[in-house]
């Protein structure tokens, strides 16, 4: 009660609902309560999820940018494609801009296309199903119907597949406005692997003014003390 006391200060509608579907379920119900006439009213609808913290650099230098751009969608950052497909073992899984942001302008969100994506999406049940039936699927799904995107920090610019985990800090350089959580959490060996300093991360983070305690007391509620710990030479 109390947190949805808070939320309302600062929004116009909070939705509560159950927990299923994963993000994608929240994307396709929030917008059925919004209301597809109320949408028409807006020029631009933004998909994001709680997955990262920010803004470290302020959204209007992204917005600045990318509102110059005569696009339908867009998003911050993409994942290259891959193969075989990592969840499948066969196959290729499709490179796509990531669901934890992706901008939908007007002529897109009230096209029929748009409407019957998600009319239409079936349930989501585990993480494989939100990227199959989602994240991977709705940057080539749209682009095949003729609408055009673009990235603010595409993946090519960048030496790995998932630059805004393994190339972190380069991203950040480039003033990346946000910082996913999981790389608080994810699996020290993965980070070791791949050379991703922890610490080089919250340098980064200070020297741009983000308050760290916000960090810490999130991450602290489900992250293992022991991984923390080692992610970030603390």
């Amino acid at each position: 009660d109390e947190g949805k006391r808070r939320l309302a200060t600062v929004a116009d509608t909070v939705l509560e609902r159950e927990n299923k579907g994963f993000d994608v379920w929240g994307y396709k119900e929030a917008q059925e309560h919004f209301g597809w006439e109320r949408l028409a009213e807006y020029d631009e609808l933004i998909l994001l999820n709680y997955t990262f913290f920010g803004p470290i650099f302020p959204f209007s230098e992204l917005f600045d940018r990318m509102d110059a751009q005569d696009v339908d969608f867009w998003g911050i950052t993409s994942h290259e494609a891959v193969t075989p497909h990592p969840h499948h073992g066969v196959g290729s899984m499709a490179g796509h801009i990531q669901s934890h942001w992706i901008a939908v302008r007007r002529e897109m969100f009230l096209s029929d296309e748009y409407r019957s994506y998600w009319t239409d999406m079936p349930m989501i049940t585990s993480y494989f199903d939100s990227i199959d039936r989602h994240e991977g699927r709705f940057t080539s799904h749209f682009a095949s119907l003729g609408f055009v995107y673009e990235l603010a920090f595409p993946s090519g610019d960048y030496p790995s597949q998932h630059p805004i985990f393994d190339n972190i800090s380069l991203m950040l350089d480039d003033r990346l406005p946000i910082l996913k959580r999981r790389i608080f959490f994810h699996d020290p060996d993965y980070l070791d692997r791949q050379a991703i300093i922890g610490r080089d991360v919250t340098d980064r983070l200070e020297e741009a003014g983000f308050p760290l305690d916000l960090i810490w007391s999130n991450v602290v509620r489900s992250a293992k003390p022991r991984v923390l710990h080692t992610n970030f030479s603390l």
